[in-house]
C-alpha cells in the first residue's frame, strides 16, 4: 500500500477505504439492473410473441371456417364474387400461416399440412373461363367438400395442438433463460460481496496497523524499555506522530541514561565517605584510640545507628533502581537463620528504643529468591522498628498455607489511615503516621519490599493484626 499511495490524514484513508469497499457494491448494482433489464426485454419479447402467436392461431382457426363456409356458399350458387372472395381470404390465411411459422420457427408438418391442404383447395371465377366443366369444378361435390374440409379441419386442430406446446416450450426456454440469468447475477453477486469483504477487511488492517503500532509503542514506553526505536507506518498524520513520540522517546532514554548515571555515582560518592564513617564509628566504640567515657559511648552509638540509617537509605534507592533490570535466583532458604540475621542489623536500635520482639515461624524452609525476600522482610522490619513508638511491640509471625509462605510484620505504632493504605507502596509516598529517629525516610522502602516480592510472583499488603494497629502480610509463591 505505502508503495503507491500515501494518506495524508486518518481521515483521508477512512474516506478513501469508504468509497474503495463502495465500489464493488456499486458494479454489483450496474449488473444487477443490466441483467434486470435484459430479463425484463427478454420477457417482453416472449409476451409480445406470445400474443402474437395466440392471436394468430384463433385468426387461423377462425379463417379457416370462413373459408370453409365461403366454399358452401360458392357450392350452392356458383356466385363468382364468392370465388374471388375465396381467393382473397386463402391468400390472407396463407399469409397468417407463414407468419406464424416465422414467429415460432420450426419445421413442424402440421403447418405445412395445413399449407399444402389449402393450396390444393381451389375454386376458379366462372368469368374466367369459358365454361365449369373444362375447369373440373363442377365435379367438387358435398361430399368431397366435406371430406376435404374434415382433413382441413384436423390439420387446424393439429396446428393449434403445436402452438400450445411451441408456446410453452417458448415459456420454458424463457423460464430457463431467466433462471440462468439469475444463477449468474447471484454468482457475480457473491465474487463482489466476497471482493467487498476482502476490501474491507484489507482497509481494516491497513486502517488499525499504525493505530495498533501507535498504542504498542506508547505501552513499550512504560514497560519494555526505551532502547526501542519508534516507527509508524499508514498515512503521514500518523508517522508525523510517531516522530513525535520517537522523539519523546529519545528524550525519556536520555533522561533516563542521565538518572543512572546520577544513582551510580551518587552511590559511590555516598558510600565511599560512609564506609570510613561507619568504620571511625566503629573503632571508636571498640575504644581502639583510647577509653571513652559513658557519655562519649552515646555519641559514638548515635553515629552509628544513623550510620547504619543512611546505609539503608542509600541501598533502597540503589535497589529501587536496579529492580527491573535484576532477574531472579531461586534457592532454599533457612527462614529463622534469615531472620537471624536481620535482626542483627537492629539490634541497638532495638535496645535503645526499648521494642519487644516476638517471633513465631512454622515453616524452617522456603525456596524463593534470597536476595529479593532479604530484601522485602528488612525494608518491613526497618519500617516496623521506624514507626513503632519507645517500648512498643513488634510481632512477626510466619506460616505456610499450601503453595504459599505467609509473613506477617505488625507493630503498635500509629495506625495508618484508611486514605493511606494503598499509597503508602507508591515510590517516595510519605504517610501522615508519625516515624521516630533523626533522619527522615526516603519513601521507597515500601514500594521496593513490596516490587521485590511481586517479581517472584507474590504480593504485599496491609491486614488487619488481632491485637496490633499495623501489620503488612507478605505472600509468596513456592518455587
Amino acid at each position: 500500500m505505502k508503495s503507491f499511495w500515501q494518506p495524508r490524514s486518518l481521515s483521508q484513508l477512512i474516506l478513501f477505504s469508504f468509497f474503495a469497499a463502495l465500489a464493488p457494491l456499486g458494479v454489483a448494482i450496474l449488473f444487477s439492473v443490466q441483467t434486470l433489464a435484459e430479463m425484463a426485454e427478454k420477457n417482453r419479447e416472449i409476451t409480445d410473441i406470445v400474443l402474437d402467436v395466440t392471436r394468430l392461431g384463433q385468426e387461423i382457426r377462425q379463417d379457416v371456417l370462413e373459408i370453409e363456409r365461403r366454399t358452401r356458399q360458392y357450392l350452392a350458387i356458383a356466385d363468382p364474387e364468392l370465388a374471388d372472395l375465396f381467393e382473397l381470404e386463402r391468400a390472407r390465411l396463407t399469409v397468417k400461416i407463414k407468419t406464424l411459422q416465422e414467429l415460432i420457427p420450426s419445421d413442424s408438418t402440421e403447418i405445412n399440412d395445413l399449407l399444402g391442404s389449402l393450396e390444393r383447395l381451389d375454386l376458379v371465377p366462372a368469368h374466367n373461363v369459358a365454361t365449369l366443366e373444362n375447369l373440373g369444378i363442377v365435379s367438387l361435390t358435398q361430399s368431397d367438400l366435406d371430406l376435404k374440409f374434415s382433413v382441413i379441419n384436423t390439420q387446424s386442430k393439429a396446428v393449434e395442438s403445436w402452438l400450445q406446446t411451441a408456446v410453452d416450450q417458448l415459456l420454458q426456454k424463457n423460464s430457463e433463460y431467466a433462471n440462468d440469468h439469475i444463477d449468474s447475477l447471484l454468482w457475480q453477486l457473491s465474487l463482489l460481496a466476497a471482493t467487498t469483504l476482502a476490501l474491507l477487511l484489507l482497509f481494516a488492517h491497513w486502517i488499525n496497523k499504525p493505530v495498533k503500532d501507535l498504542t504498542k509503542e506508547i505501552h513499550n514506553l512504560g514497560t519494555s524499555g526505551l532502547s526501542h526505536q519508534i516507527e509508524i507506518s499508514g498515512p503521514l498524520e500518523l508517522q508525523a506522530l510517531g516522530s513525535e513520540l520517537e522523539w519523546l522517546r529519545q528524550g525519556l532514554h536520555e533522561s533516563e541514561q542521565q538518572k543512572q548515571r546520577f544513582i551510580r555515582h551518587i552511590s559511590h560518592e555516598l558510600k565511599t565517605p560512609l564506609s570510613s564513617l561507619r568504620e571511625g564509628a566503629d573503632l571508636l566504640a571498640e575504644q581502639v584510640t583510647g577509653h571513652l567515657s559513658q557519655q562519649q559511648l552515646e555519641i559514638v552509638e548515635i553515629v552509628r545507628n544513623n550510620g547504619i540509617v543512611l546505609q539503608r537509605l542509600i541501598e533502597n534507592l540503589i535497589d529501587y533502581n536496579h529492580l527491573p533490570h535484576q532477574k531472579l535466583h531461586f534457592e532454599e532458604i533457612g527462614l529463622r537463620a534469615l531472620w537471624r540475621e536481620l535482626l542483627a542489623n537492629y539490634s541497638i536500635s532495638l535496645k535503645k528504643k526499648g521494642l519487644q520482639l516476638q517471633q513465631r515461624g512454622s515453616t524452617e524452609t522456603w525456596v524463593a529468591d534470597r536476595y529479593k525476600l532479604k530484601s522485602s522482610l528488612d525494608n518491613l522490619l526497618s519500617n516496623a522498628i521506624n514507626y513503632t513508638p519507645t517500648g512498643g511491640l513488634i510481632d512477626i509471625l510466619w506460616h505456610s498455607n499450601a503453595d504459599h509462605l505467609v509473613i506477617e510484620v505488625a507493630n503498635s505504632g500509629e495506625p495508618i489511615p484508611q486514605r493511606d493504605a494503598e499509597r503508602v507502596f507508591e515510590p517516595f509516598f510519605q504517610s501522615v503516621a508519625k516515624r521516630s529517629g533523626p533522619i527522615k525516610g526516603s519513601g521507597i522502602g515500601l514500594s521496593v519490599a513490596r516490587e521485590c516480592i511481586e517479581a517472584q510472583g507474590g504480593s504485599l499488603s496491609l491486614a488487619p493484626h488481632e491485637r496490633l494497629p499495623v501489620c503488612f502480610r507478605l505472600i509468596c509463591p513456592a518455587h
